[in-house]
């Protein structure tokens, strides 16, 4: 009895690694368009740290096709699968070479964007401090080494080409990966925990401080795809199927970058969530409006008078009120903590001086009474909505 074997049926896994990896992709698009339009519709410039993330999601781009390339050539089969073949196997090794340098730059400059942001954010200076020793950690390890590994052989195609035989100074990467991959895991640690001990330290409206916990707890996503690509990093060491076994880190890898732009993309957008809220779930909106009636109209005209409410700032906050509208995740908030004076009597030394104003909203006239004695300032109202002092900038 004779069998007739047919050809043996190699797997191929490229949907498993194109369908995550595109739909996160997708995802992160879609956060970062909505962060620049809500910004835009509001009057926001974009900021240093718009500008990084742009260019991070513009490498994300390139990612994603390199990713197809990828798949098209080898990534998701055996090596030994006859489909491969020699030649795609060296076209395979440069475009994963090309697509690694792409990758580790694209988490860079994420990991730059949002520590600018966060020093826009002006939490305290011993958290501005940690966020510029982060800056160093990313720029020595997270940039620039790899960088210069995977440029460490001579000549430059013996770093994707192992046929050639080259002078190679970087040897043994893997400690540098995992070193890599340890601080990607800490700063992304670091970025949560601190602003959710600087919240819980701020006077701020509960409906406030849960909604920015949420956004920076979100943060925690982008740290577990940061742990299992790490896990992975072993597995190219020991394989000899290296298109096959790498197919989990090619998934993580992506998604760190992918998830760590939608994760970034989300502060700004705060305020959106919670028109989203109020719009849907007005009930929830109802429970909280007591709580917050005092700062929802800060700098807006009331219905049905003209008196424009006024917030009180300490005089020893410059930075606070001089502050461009948009240029900061609290100061772009109506409910600004630097806004909020602490309950209870007057502590500081000195004198305090109480003053009354009234506010002339057509000639743009304060008449203020200190003590009975009639000083007369100008007032106007910026862009943003917030009452400002003194002559107002030419073109106005």
């Amino acid at each position: 009895m004779s069998t007739n074997a047919g050809p043996q049926e190699w797997e191929n896994q490229r949907l498993r690694i194109l369908i995550p990896t595109t739909a996160l992709f997708a995802l992160c698009t879609l956060f970062l368009g909505w962060r620049c339009i809500y910004g835009f519709r509001n009057g926001r410039k974009l900021l240093v740290c718009d500008y990084l993330l742009l260019i991070s999601w513009g490498m994300s781009v390139a990612n994603v096709g390199l990713r197809f390339i990828l798949v098209d050539t080898a990534l998701g089969r055996h090596i030994m699968d006859p489909s491969i073949g020699p030649a795609n196997l060296k076209k395979y090794s440069y475009f994963l070479w090309i697509n690694q340098l792409v990758n580790i730059v694209a988490v860079a400059i994420l990991k730059f964007s949002i520590c600018a942001y966060l020093l826009v954010a002006d939490f305290s200076k011993l958290y501005r401090a940690i966020v510029w020793f982060s800056i160093l950690l990313i720029m020595a390890f997270n940039f620039l080494a790899p960088v210069l590994t995977l440029f460490g052989c001579t000549p430059l195609e013996a770093n994707w080409n192992r046929a050639i035989k080259g002078k190679c100074w970087a040897k043994g990467t893997l400690p540098l990966s995992y070193s890599q991959g340890i601080i990607n895991i800490l700063t992304d640690v670091m970025y949560v925990v601190a602003p959710l001990i600087y919240l819980s330290q701020v006077q701020l409206p509960k409906r406030t401080q849960w909604s920015l916990r949420v956004v920076f707890l979100l943060s925690i996503a982008a740290t577990v795809c940061s742990i299992f690509k790490t896990i992975e990093l072993r597995t190219l060491t020991k394989t000899r199927d290296p298109t096959w076994d790498g197919i989990n880190l090619s998934i993580w890898s992506g998604a760190e970058l992918y998830v760590g732009i939608l994760i970034a993309s989300l502060p700004p957008l705060r305020k959106a969530f919670d028109d989203l809220i109020k719009r849907y779930f007005p009930q929830f909106g109802q429970t909280t409006r007591a709580k917050t009636s005092g700062y929802e109209n800060y700098g807006k005209e009331t219905s049905g008078s003209h008196n424009v409410q006024l917030q009180t700032f300490g005089s020893k906050n410059p930075r606070g009120i001089n502050r461009p509208h948009g240029e900061s995740v609290m100061d772009s908030d109506d409910e600004s903590a630097k806004g909020i004076l602490e309950e209870g009597p007057f502590k500081g030394g000195g004198i305090r001086k109480t003053t009354q104003l009234t506010i002339d909203e057509e000639r743009g006239v304060d008449r203020s009474t200190v003590n009975n004695s009639p000083v007369e300032e100008e007032l106007w109202m910026d862009p943003s909505g917030r009452i400002r002092q003194g002559p107002p900038p030419l073109g106005r």
